[in-house]
């Protein structure tokens, strides 16, 4: 009874890491550093605690503050993170794919 636990225990973990891995196609292509980017997976299969408090830090270094997930500032240091992209380049997507990314990000952690 033990091995279907521990079996079990591995389904649950896999299913809740690909919980946490979203793909986001986008619509308007960019070039980053010439590679053509069409879309952009965020993975916050590895988000922690330190995590947050260090995105926290940071949007209080800059005047801002971690207050609710919908502030875009808040949103776009999230999505920097679970994206593996500097803020900079996530900036320059289109605004309708920048949006897409943002409310991904702020879905994710909305319904988790």
């Amino acid at each position: 009874m033990t091995g279907v636990k521990e079996k079990n225990d591995l389904t649950t973990n896999s299913e809740e890491k690909n919980k946490c891995i979203i793909p986001v196609p986008i619509k308007h292509p960019i070039e980053i550093d010439g590679v053509l980017i069409n879309s952009i997976t965020l993975d916050f299969s590895t988000f922690t605690g330190e995590d947050i408090l260090k995105i926290d830090e940071q949007l209080r270094l800059e005047g801002s503050f971690f207050d609710h997930l919908y502030n875009q500032k808040v949103l776009l240091k999230l999505a920097s993170f679970g994206a593996n992209m500097k803020i900079e380049d996530l900036k320059r997507l289109h605004g309708a794919d920048f949006l897409e990314v943002t409310l991904q990000t702020r879905n994710f952690f909305i319904q988790w």
